[in-house]
């Protein structure tokens, strides 16, 4: 038999003198002497090396050691460390004199072959999985079934089930050697909810203000409809931070939360104490400036707009000296004035019973220019597309504005995920400049309208191709066909429609945003040809009844400095030729009939908004005329005895319109749209009188993709498509309405591939025959809800249900309930 000293776990706890020498047959070991190691045998681990794990042992033949002795438990300790083994013994095999040959006996801890998931639904547990990462081969040990029983639990107290029980069972996979099976047992309970939220020790502020002031710890509620009441520890650690910014808000500088207690008071339902100290009230004293030579103390207490007996809040304190959202504080005062080296400190020099003096010490520093201007990110966009909106110059004075204004001019083309959009300051003091570093991420831009259906007895088609961010000059380089050239930041937009022989639209566009590429001069080039048969006979057929539209559109563009650089002045010049065959128009019947079309455009706009997609502030405004040449004033003609064909064989008018919305943020992510429209029809000579194209038609979802005889087509949600017409004009339109619309907007989620937005509304508008009959405050009244999804390839898809409150022209009852889809437009 061979001289046994088993070294386990225990062997840590008990001292060498309390093992003894003993002998078994021929192998005596004495307590006490020193041995010379003379070998040492590694057995029980076939996967591990050898060497190493004599290495971590940290003994080695040639070592002197006694037994028992530090040098042995040592050594199982180090192993011990490495949490690899079950089991480790270090065994005397062999002694020869003063030599001793050891064994080092390993178990090793058995690997993962598989686990399962027990107690879930299918697509609780493949989210599960992701959580908890485990995967065949790892070395299962007690801290890893500790983990994933934890990761386990917190993935579903996360989410409210506060009652989760989780049990890790190990089983031997019989098929593996020193393998195991992990069987993962899961019991959520039911999703536990809060009840209700104490305050304890609040006598200056209700329970009400400091429930409200929580963000997303709330109280299980009918009206708390975007906000779940489940508790979830991070965020109830923050919105404890709320309460004392609440707090100091109103002047409790000293308030504190004492201690919170949660506890349940039903299966499915906890309360939340929360104790607090408020401390006394404080008011701002006196405040000094000091340091500051480029303004005068009058002009920054100005700025600041803080005087003596207000309420001391420092948080507004912060807001009016450095983060104003509308960049009216006082570090924007010295930074749009390049002194990007300026610093300010608020200190308390004074507290005295409930008034606290302050002195804002400011270092000015120099001035300073812009160096260098990159850009990184832009993987597809060429550079000088980017620096070419920027506000940033180099040569110029740094001012914070123009970096805040540059952003927002990224954002507006689009290209970029407005989430990444970011933008690095690099300073150097000793030369006094700043190098600027503006970092994007390109996001799809070009979008796909591909509809298809079956109505009427036959196939209805759509095929619309928008290509944003286009490279015109890298048409004829194979190399930059990716799937398109792309990166110069044009516009090229293809759309066909058809139903076959009933109708057809084909249309073609292109857009230069920078002619030139000098100024933001933009050129729009653009062709169109619109079919629409009422027999669907073929054109050559006798009995055939159509209209036929081609057209051409030449526009320039340029960007303002006056009233402010958002405006922006558009020109045009249209052509249109109207062929017409026993076409009934209102009443009016064209043989072969052409109508000629060439005005002039142009659009006043204002474009201040700080999203393209969710606006959250700012304005959009146009205001647009197009003008026909008024050959009738001149020609000579007598246009009272006309027909038809010659009245309007060029056809005459004028034709006004101004559009309007306002975007204001009043929680976050939560926004009040208010817009209005106006749009007048007008003739230069009575004789003439309106022409039967160009007319407007008012109602329901305001698309114009099967729209294909000249009018123009006015959303009004809660009423049919097109029913919002004069009587006495039904059939051609009316010629002067007005619209308004306020929106109450929700965005449930930001993600740029998938923008989510709810909104409620209130609309009202109508639409008449003359300018006499117009009756500004006779509206046609509604009101709905709908959902809006924006994604990058698609454009804006959604749906709107609207309640109509009046009846259309020419029936009694109200309108009643509409619903209408939203397919491919954008804001």
């Amino acid at each position: 038999m061979h001289k046994l000293l088993r070294l386990a776990a225990l062997a840590l706890l008990l001292q060498p003198w309390n093992l003894i020498g003993q002998i078994t047959g021929d192998v005596t070991v004495v307590p006490g002497v020193k041995y010379e190691i003379g070998g040492i045998r590694i057995t029980g681990s076939d996967n591990l090396d050898k060497q190493v794990i004599t290495l971590i042992s940290g003994l080695q033949v040639g070592q002197e050691i006694t037994l028992p002795g530090d040098a042995t438990t040592k050594a199982i300790e180090n192993l011990w460390r490495q949490k690899l083994f079950d089991d480790i013994g270090i065994f005397v095999t062999e002694v020869k004199g003063k030599l001793v040959f050891l064994e080092i006996r390993l178990k090793e801890l058995p690997k993962l072959s598989k686990y399962g998931i027990k107690g879930l639904s299918k697509t609780k547990r493949d989210n599960l999985r992701d959580e908890l990462d485990l995967s065949s081969g790892l070395i299962v040990t007690e801290n890893l079934i500790v983990n994933t029983r934890n990761i386990a639990r917190d993935f579903f107290v996360k989410d409210g089930y506060l009652n989760t029980k989780v049990e890790v069972r190990k089983r031997a996979d019989t098929t593996r050697s020193n393998s195991v099976i992990l069987d993962i047992i899961v019991d959520r309970g039911e999703r536990v909810k809060i009840r209700n939220i104490n305050f304890i020790g609040n006598e200056k502020i209700s329970d009400k203000k400091l429930r409200k002031a929580m963000d997303e710890t709330v109280r299980s509620r009918i009206w708390n409809i975007f906000k779940s009441s489940k508790l979830i520890e991070d965020d109830y650690d923050t919105d404890k931070g709320l309460i004392i910014e609440k707090y100091n808000s109103e002047g409790f500088r000293d308030a504190r939360i004492i201690k919170d207690s949660i506890y349940a008071v039903d299966d499915d339902r906890i309360n939340i104490d929360i104790y607090v100290k408020e401390g006394p009230k404080y008011y701002f004293g006196d405040i000094t400036w000091l340091g500051n030579s480029k303004y005068s103390d009058e002009v920054l207490s100005k700025v600041l707009a803080i005087q003596r007996g207000d309420v001391y809040d420092a948080s507004f304190l912060n807001e009016r000296l450095f983060v104003d959202p509308q960049g009216g504080d006082v570090s924007s005062l010295y930074l749009d004035n390049g002194y990007l080296f300026f610093n300010m400190v608020p200190v308390e020099v004074n507290v005295q019973n409930d008034t606290i003096d302050l002195e804002i010490r400011i270092q000015e520093g120099r001035q300073a220019t812009i160096n260098k201007v990159t850009v990184v990110g832009n993987d597809r966009t060429n550079d000088h597309v980017i620096l070419r909106e920027l506000r940033t110059k180099p040569g110029e004075l740094f001012r914070r504005s123009d970096i805040q204004r540059s952003l927002r001019e990224l954002q507006q083309l689009g290209f970029f995920d407005p989430q990444k959009l970011n933008v690095e300051p690099k300073p150097n003091a000793e030369t006094g400049t700043v190098d600027i570093q503006y970092i994007v991420a390109e996001q799809s831009t070009s979008q796909l309208e591909l509809q298809g259906g079956w109505g009427a007895g036959r196939i209805v088609g759509t095929l619309g191709l928008n290509f944003n961010n286009f490279s015109a000059r890298n048409m004829f380089k194979k190399s930059a066909w990716q799937p398109l050239p792309a990166g110069d930041g044009q516009t090229i937009n293809l759309r066909a429609q058809s139903n076959g022989l009933f109708f057809q639209s084909y249309s073609a566009s292109f857009t230069e945003p920078w002619l030139g590429g000098k100024k933001p001069n933009s050129l729009t080039v653009s062709v169109y040809h619109n079919i629409q048969n009422l027999t669907g006979l073929p054109s050559d057929d006798p009995n055939y009844q159509g209209l036929s539209i081609t057209g051409a559109t030449v526009g320039l563009g340029r960007r303002l400095k006056w009233p402010d650089d958002y405006f922006t002045l558009y020109q045009a010049i249209d052509f249109q030729r109207y062929r017409l065959r026993d076409y009934p128009l209102g009443g009016i019947r064209f043989e072969d009939g052409r109508v000629n079309n060439i005005n002039y455009k142009i659009t006043l706009g204002r474009n201040s908004v700080d999203f393209p997609i969710y606006p959250r502030k700012g304005n959009l405004f146009n205001l647009s005329g197009e003008f026909t040449l008024p050959l009738s004033l001149f020609n000579g003609r007598d246009y009272s005895n006309l027909d038809a064909s010659d009245r309007y064989e060029w056809l005459e008018y004028y034709k006004i319109k101004m559009n309007s919305s306002w975007f204001t943020e009043i929680f976050p992510k939560t926004v009040i749209k208010a817009a209005g429209e106006f749009g007048y029809l007008g003739t230069y000579n009575s004789e003439v009188g309106l022409p039967p194209f160009e007319r407007f038609f008012v109602g329901g979802d305001g698309l114009q993709n099967f729209v294909l005889d000249g009018r123009e087509i006015i959303g009004l949600r809660g009423y049919p498509n097109n029913r919002i017409v004069p009587t006495t004009v039904s059939q051609i339109g009316g010629a002067l309405y007005n619209k308004f619309t306020l929106e109450l907007r929700y965005l449930i989620t930001e993600n740029p591939s998938a923008q989510i937005f709810t909104l409620g509304f209130l609309e009202a508008g109508n639409n008449y025959d003359t300018f006499q009959n117009y009756e500004p405050f006779n509206l046609k009244r509604s009101a709905g809800f709908g959902v809006r999804i924006f994604m990058p390839m698609f454009g804006l898809l959604g749906v709107d249900f609207g309640y109509g409150f009046d009846p259309i022209p020419g029936a009694t009852a109200p309108s009643g309930w509409n619903t209408h889809f939203i397919i491919g437009q954008q804001f």
